[in-house]
Formats: C-alpha cells, structure tokens, sequence
C-alpha cells in the first residue's frame, strides 16, 4: 500500500484488523476489516459542527445518506450527540488490487477535504452550503 499512495505513516494494529494511513498532517484515514463482510471499512473524523443551529447541515447529512446511488456509496455519521461528523465507506476486498485501494482512499480522502469545509463553513455561513450533496468523488468504478 506504502507504494500507491506513499503516505507520510502507517499505523497497524494487527490484532484488532486495523489502519491508520495517515495522508496528510490533519488527516488520518482509519482502515479496519470487517471479516463478516469480507471487506475494508475506511472511516475519517470531519469534525465537530460549530454550536448554533446544526439543522441545515445535520439535513444535508442525511441527503448524502440517501444519495448513496450517486455519492460513491459514502455514508455519513455522528459519532455521539453534538459529536463528530464521521466518514464511511465500504470497500469489496474479493479481487482488490493496490491501485484501486490506492485510488479509493485518495478519492476517500478528497471527498472528505471537501466535507471539512463545509461542515467548518456551516457555522460561519450557513447560507453557503450547498443544497445538494457532493458528487461521487470516483469511489464506484
């Protein structure tokens, strides 16, 4: 994996299944494998929303959710209340090859980029959130 993506560090955790690819300085993708479902859950931390009114970006949230189909099949998450805005994507580990897991976690990565700042911008401007969702960021072949 060092060789397709080249991230400044790695973090293994063997016995829990488990990755930290750290890509960027702030950004640290965890990789964990799920055995039941034969596949890699990549999950990235987006945040806490700035206090006020969350409404709007809790509602863009779930349309992403819905968008599945067009969104690359990321999915979007609160890992507590009023916590943080958590990334989820699951990757198909039969036939996997380095260069599509090396595309996928940089695709992972952009999209996530992108949520930053608008999770960040939501309290700052809500009114220049965008109405609908991202676009898949190349996670589907």
């Amino acid at each position: 994996m060092t060789c397709v993506l080249n991230p400044p560090a790695i973090y293994a955790s063997e016995e829990d299944k488990t990755w930290g690819v750290a890509l960027t300085e702030d950004l640290t993708v965890l990789v964990e494998y799920d055995e039941a479902k034969d596949c890699l859950v990549l999950a990235g931390e987006l945040g806490t929303p700035p206090d006020g009114d969350r409404t709007a970006l809790y509602e863009l949230l779930l349309r992403m959710n819905y968008h599945w189909d067009t969104t690359g099949g990321i999915r979007m998450a609160l890992d507590g209340p009023a916590g943080q805005v958590v990334q989820v994507y699951e990757l198909a580990t039969e036939g996997l090859e380095a260069t599509r897991l090396g595309a996928t976690v940089t695709a992972f990565a952009e999209t996530a980029v992108a949520w930053r700042e608008i999770i960040q911008r939501s309290g700052s401007a809500p009114d220049a959130m965008p109405e609908d969702p991202p676009a898949n960021f190349g996670l589907r072949a």
